[in-house]
């Protein structure tokens, strides 16, 4: 058999692809070419003769294991192909469906989905309420998360509850009763979730010694992408799988571990070498990706973190301008300079989609999001689910509408669900009242209104109308303050309601007071609302074409795996970049590191990283600029300074 051409690899590359069996750890920096030396190992490990069935290949998106099967196939011809490559999840189906019988799993078990599983914790969640209404329990998908990481962690689920949500810490018992009456469920409807698979494999390999011995036979090479991002339950699959041949081929980036509030575990990779001392090692730190300049920020960016397997990206690009460091005073100027810019840069030519404005949370964009609206510059958000798509800020925006606009129905409708005891038909019974009346938020508090109103809804419908009153007494003494007036909303109610209702109350309040940063003073709530509307009209899918002639916004996390000519860097202050909510130990500022080190290595060409002085409207916090660019320092960087008036 053919031997892929060893010439299209470099000299670091060609090392991994042809090592010897046993162990390796290929630790793959950023723009480095990980994905065509595990194609090309692969490709070895056919030419060699290992019959496709004996290599499996585990990569963590559909899209990964696709790309590699037809660059695989482009290799070696059309008749190879890699029958066991794919996901952990889809390789842990597979493998339950064939041998689930062996610990008791019978087959024609059917599969839930996310949203299938949230679906049914939330009935249990819901009768364990029915039994005790005193009970103030964490909405569903709050209760799924913690099962989800409670068995991707190979922890108790106490333990989670305590490093996850402490303050949930006398509720233990009650949700791990839900958790028992979860598994009761499914066992009783004959379904799993998507943890399952990866339990049930692991049981396999502890619990059915034949299976285990079957499966080593038969997987003589696995290899694993990304392996960085893997989980404590994905590791110890792993070591229990090649535990006979030790043929384990990884392929990560300690640098780029950024997922651990998802489960994943830095210390796969980085204990990597105690668990499998007979490993080679093969570092990838040519980067075909960025210039020598841009390198030399992020090596000295990552070269600060205790925890790592040293590595120096080096590029074979001729030296070019240093990234640039911005400072300006505003959010305000942040989004005027970037605005200009990229104007300017769509003048001389340059392709939109060549350019991406990069930040840690969604918040911070929204500054530019407007701005670049007003100049009528199109833009794409790959953010996942969009910032006013957010049911807490969908909340806050229509308690504004109603201040501005009470016959609003699709805004009565979701604060009317806001309140205690109000279920959908109650809810659409009170909207009928509502509608008759000549002024619905005065009628709100009418004896009249409320008796006519059903009984069980009348307390929450006094508390409604008492909040309106403090609204619009403090609309009357600010007619252009809207953040105020967001905070009356916290204030006068929906703080209690974000600590009752969702997983994660800090974090959707800490959007909340951002968004009411971002508003500019002396702003008409009218004026404000309905540039939110179109703004949110703009927010439509795009095909792969229309997104070429977009700018793309994008949180960092989104953006791990792309690159693109010109990289923006929003807000690189204390408190936004690092999160202040994701700086309280060693750990967690690490992590925040390699978060900026991936944002930086996004970047072709051109790298700019903005400092504004204050975070906040017109007058706002003084925020210092992130401890990340004094890490840096500024002789690898050209320093400037923006004031809007000189535009």
């Amino acid at each position: 058999m053919s031997h892929p051409a060893l010439s299209d690899l470099n000299e670091e590359q060609a090392p991994a692809v042809l090592a010897p069996d046993g162990p390796a750890l290929v630790l793959a920096g950023a723009g480095s070419g990980k994905t065509r030396v595990l194609t090309y190992r692969a490709a070895h490990l056919l030419s060699r003769g290992v019959p496709a069935p004996r290599i499996l290949l585990l990569t963590f998106t559909k899209k990964a294991s696709r790309v590699m099967q037809e660059r695989l196939t482009g290799l070696m011809g059309p008749t190879f192909f890699i029958p066991w490559a794919g996901t952990f999840h889809h390789v842990g189906y597979r493998l339950i469906r064939e041998f689930g019988h062996r610990i008791g799993v019978e087959g024609g078990r059917t599969l839930l989905d996310r949203e299938d599983q949230r679906d049914l914790v939330k009935e249990i969640r819901d009768a364990v309420v029915g039994e005790d209404p005193g009970e103030e329990l964490p909405p569903a998908a709050a209760i799924a998360g913690y099962l989800s990481l409670s068995a991707n962690l190979l922890l108790p689920l106490p333990a989670v509850i305590r490093r996850r949500a402490p303050w949930l810490g006398h509720l233990e018992k009650t949700i791990e009763a839900i958790a028992r009456r979860y598994r009761e469920e499914k066992a009783a409807q004959r379904v799993l979730d998507f943890d399952d698979l990866l339990v049930l494999w692991l049981r396999l390999l502890e619990e059915s010694p034949e299976t285990a011995e079957l499966l080593r036979d038969r997987f003589r090479h696995v290899l694993v992408d990304e392996y960085q991002d893997t989980n404590p339950l994905q590791g110890k699959i792993l070591d229990l799988l090649v535990a006979s041949h030790k043929n384990l081929f990884v392929v990560g980036d300690d640098s780029q571990s950024i997922y651990s509030f998802r489960g994943a575990a830095i210390d796969n990779i980085l204990s990597f070498q105690e668990r499998y001392p007979e490993a080679g090692v093969y570092r990838l730190e040519k980067n075909y990706r960025s210039t020598p300049n841009i390198l030399s920020v992020a090596n000295r960016i990552i070269e600060q973190n205790s925890r790592q397997i040293p590595k120096t990206l080096y590029s074979p690009l001729p030296e070019a301008d240093h990234p640039t460091l911005v400072r300006m005073y505003s959010d305000q100027d942040q989004a005027r300079y970037i605005t200009t810019r990229i104007r300017r840069a769509l003048d001389r030519g340059q392709e939109p989609s060549e350019i991406a404005v990069l930040y840690r949370a969604h918040y911070v964009s929204l500054s530019l999001q407007l701005s670049l609206s007003r100049a009528g510059i199109p833009f794409h958000l790959t953010s996942g689910l969009k910032f006013f798509e957010q049911a807490h800020i969908k909340d806050i925006l229509s308690w504004l509408r109603l201040l501005e606009n009470d016959r609003d129905a699709m805004a009565w409708r979701r604060i009317l669900r806001m309140v205690p005891r109000v279920g959908r038909k109650t809810a659409e019974k009170i909207e009928a009242l509502l509608s008759r009346a000549e002024a619905p938020r005065k009628a709100l508090g009418d004896p009249a209104f409320l008796k006519a109103a059903p009984a069980s809804a009348r307390p929450g419908i006094a508390g409604i109308a008492e909040r309106f009153s403090q609204l619009a007494e403090r609309r009357e003494k600010n007619p252009r303050d809207v953040m105020d007036l967001v905070g009356t909303i916290l204030a006068t109610g929906y703080h209690d309601y974000l600590y009752e209702t969702f997983e994660d109350p800090e974090s959707r309040e800490e959007d909340i007071l951002s968004f009411a940063a971002q508003i500019p003073p002396e702003t008409d709530l009218a004026d404000f609302m309905a540039e939110l509307a179109l703004l949110e009209a703009g927010g439509e899918e795009l095909s792969q074409e229309e997104q070429k002639n977009r700018v793309v916004l994008s949180t960092v996390h989104q953006a791990k795996g792309l690159e693109w000519d010109t990289v923006y860097l929003l807000s690189l202050a204390e408190g936004v970049f690092p999160s202040s909510r994701s700086a309280e130990t060693d750990e967690e500022i690490e992590e925040e590191r390699r978060l900026f080190y991936v944002a930086v290595t996004r970047a072709r060409h051109d790298l700019v990283l903005c400092v504004p002085q204050v975070v906040g409207r017109g007058f706002g916090s003084p925020a210092p600029p992130s401890r990340f660019l004094g890490e840096i320092g500024e002789d690898r960087l050209t320093v400037t300074v923006y004031n809007s008036w000189e535009d």
